[in-house]
């Protein structure tokens, strides 16, 4: 799995890290923390970063210490992402030959801390699309409607044009709920785990939801999220199951995003993706108290 980490210098960009951190140990993701600066630097000329911004600005600071901050997650002995060295061994160079030689093991899973030039929205996706990254993971500023400081509706945009899964971080409140709406015929083997370690994350329950239009299809929406209701239980999880006629659900989502973390399965040819367009997302990633899954 591979996890980006969208931050700027701001609080929420810290309490985005922790949560990082803690899906990183349950699932050894690589990881890449990266911060945008704008291409103009402070004096107003068009630069290199190293020639001009240096250490001055509050961002590339913010980035070693949000590092830091994610790897006091790990203890030393375990941590997967620091290099250890092992000293001198004994080494079969060829057969029957063995040489004592210095063995350093090199870290077992990639964290980056990264810098792209440009509009914070553009460098974010083109750097989860040339890397490939499975998961984007950004916070935002509750009090202001998430907000990114400096405006633009850097989240939301990120959601509705990311091509992976994007989780919008709130501020650090207790998740006791995830209520996730799948598409029951298309959603991916992935999508299934990201539930399955958010809820491990959280300590929380797992309400699934069902997406059905008409009496007359209920039985085969039934049926079908019976398969997902079996997946689960065989993980050791037991989640409640509910069917919501389409009608419905945006009432729906607007409650249930009061009471717990929402997720709901954005893919190219699901059923929520044509009935639950980019403006509705938008208003439930600035008005949800928590935090949002947008899965791929």
């Amino acid at each position: 799995m591979k996890i980006l980490v969208a931050v700027d210098q701001n609080p929420y960009s810290a309490n985005t890290t922790n949560v990082v951190a803690k899906l990183a140990a349950n699932t050894w993701a690589n990881v890449t923390i990266l911060g945008v600066l704008p291409r103009r630097s402070p004096t107003g000329k068009v630069a290199a970063i190293s020639e001009e911004w240096n250490m001055e600005h509050p961002l590339p600071k913010a980035l070693l210490e949000y590092q830091e901050r994610f790897l006091r997650h790990f203890r030393k002995d375990e941590c997967p992402y620091t290099q250890r060295d092992f000293g001198y061994q004994l080494i079969e160079v060829k057969k029957g030959v063995w040489d004592e030689l210095y063995v350093a093991k090199s870290a077992r899973k990639d964290l980056k801390v990264r810098i792209r030039l440009g509009n914070p929205v553009k460098e974010i996706l083109a750097e989860a699309q040339e890397e490939e990254m499975d998961l984007i993971v950004i916070g935002c500023d509750h009090s202001r409607g998430c907000e990114w400081k400096g405006g633009g509706g850097v989240p939301q945009k990120v959601v509705n044009e990311a091509t992976c899964s994007v989780l919008v971080t709130k501020e650090e409140k207790k998740v006791d709920k995830i209520v996730c709406c799948l598409d029951h015929d298309l959603v991916s083997q992935q999508s299934l785990e990201m539930i399955n370690q958010m809820v491990t994350l959280h300590k929380a329950k797992l309400e699934i939801i069902g997406l059905t239009e008409g009496e007359e299809l209920k039985a085969e929406v039934e049926r079908k999220m019976d398969a997902i209701l079996r997946y689960y239980t065989a993980r050791g999880l037991e989640p409640w199951i509910e069917i919501v006629e389409l009608a419905s659900l945006d009432a729906f989502i607007s409650q249930e995003a009061r009471w717990g973390l929402m997720a709901l399965w954005m893919g190219k040819r699901s059923m929520l993706e044509k009935v639950f367009p980019k403006a509705k997302v938008s208003k439930l990633i600035k008005g949800s108290e928590y935090s949002v899954l947008i899965l791929r």
